[in-house]
């Protein structure tokens, strides 16, 4: 049973001349250093919080957050209800939509089945995300989870709703957050998520935290809970994108490379990275692209073995059969540094310009296959998915003292 509660969320209290822009923010993880600088140049951003530590600890962060509290700058609301957070966003030239209901979700164990990861994480990222817990008390950003086909009517719950804030960020995704206090629709809401399980999208570090935070707290019930947006797996506006990989310090000749690779894979040279990204779509089996530093691009197709789904995820194929078995190998293999982005054309450029030793460019997983591999209680390697837009920062947070 998943235990998705509605909350007193914590708000911004706005003055006559502030934006809501002015307060809200990505999630910590994916802030560029620039942007954090610009980010906290704003007195009440939620920034200066999330990225708040001093010498890897987060007490001035901690005194901050309670000084807008007790300044109005925040405000708690005085009945626990639901928020439903709309994005509305471009893919290509398509307009999308896509609905997502905070509430606070119970942390547990994996081992008990309701909650699903699918990713490997970090240890030293989450000890981070642990002292600003323990600082703070209060989850200051949503985790993202999704759950299999929503009952509840996110439309009429819409129309229902009394509409809070709303902003676009500067790559044009529309954010707007409501208010679900109607007592129908809110118990609708929790007997819904009762009969789910739940799959974590993004912020499995923040959710492994919160359930070792409540483990460290086991009197106080408040402190067993994680802010979480809860997107049902059939909204229109549900996607995953990939994530390819930079490659660094590879020491090696492209001859050489390719006739490795030709062992493993059907390797086929073609006119450029467009090109082998067409290929990659239309293709069944894992199938990737190669961006070479002389300016060549090759595609390399690859046979899975059946009876593991893990082999049909082309991410796990690049970290087994590609960077383990192929490029580690390589004289100084151990030296090689992988740079993660989404953005096909970024790491052409990158490869081109003597950014990078070699681009290898992944499909994403569909929802499908994230579904089987985390049911099956298998792990994806570490930056699989990219589900976009990202949970923005700030809307609401949930205080625990």
């Amino acid at each position: 049973m998943v235990d998705f509660r509605p909350f007193r969320g914590v708000l911004p209290h706005l003055s006559k001349n502030e934006d809501i822009a002015d307060r809200v923010s990505p999630p910590y993880d994916i802030i560029s250093a620039e942007e954090q600088a610009k980010l906290q140049s704003k007195p009440f951003n939620i920034a200066r919080i999330t990225l708040g530590a001093v010498d890897g600890r987060y007490e001035e962060a901690a005194r901050a957050l309670d000084s807008w509290l007790s300044s109005g700058k925040l405000e708690q609301d005085k009945e626990e209800c639901y928020y439903l957070y709309r994005q509305g966003f471009k893919d290509g030239e398509r307009w999308l939509t896509r609905n997502g209901i905070i509430g606070v979700l119970r942390s547990e164990g994996y081992e008990a089945g309701n909650i699903i990861p699918h990713e490997e994480t970090f240890p030293k990222v989450k000890e981070d995300r642990l002292n600003l817990l323990r600082a703070t008390g209060t989850h200051c950003e949503s985790i993202f989870g999704l759950y299999d086909r929503s009952e509840v009517d996110m439309d009429a719950a819409i129309r229902e709703a009394e509409k809070l804030f709303e902003c676009t960020d500067l790559s044009g995704t529309r954010h707007q957050l409501y208010r679900i206090s109607d007592r129908g629709t809110v118990e609708a809401i929790r007997d819904m998520m009762a009969s789910k399980k739940v799959l974590i999208a993004d912020g499995h570090h923040r959710y492994e935290t919160s359930y070792k935070y409540a483990q460290e707290n086991p009197g106080d019930e408040r402190k067993g809970y994680v802010l979480c947006t809860m997107v049902s797996s059939q909204d229109t506006g549900m996607f995953v994108r990939p994530t390819h990989r930079l490659v660094r310090k590879l020491r090696f000749q492209e001859s050489e490379l390719l006739e490795s690779m030709g062992k493993h894979f059907s390797v086929r040279q073609v006119k450029d990275a467009a090109a082998a990204l067409a290929i990659m779509d239309a293709a069944a089996a894992p199938t990737f692209g190669l961006l070479l530093p002389s300016g060549r691009s090759v595609v390399a197709e690859f046979t899975a073995p059946a009876g593991d789904i893990l082999w049909e995820v082309d991410t796990y194929v690049c970290q087994e059969v590609i960077l383990k078995g192929i490029l580690y190998a390589m004289p100084q293999g151990n030296e090689l540094e992988i740079e993660y982005d989404h953005d096909a054309a970024s790491v052409e450029s990158k490869v081109r310009s003597g950014k990078g030793d070699l681009a290898i460019l992944v499909r994403a997983p569909t929802l499908d296959q994230t579904w089987k591999v985390a049911q099956g209680g298998r792990k994806m390697p570490k930056k699989t998915t990219y589900f976009w837009p990202k949970i923005w920062s700030g809307f609401v947070l949930y205080r625990m003292k």
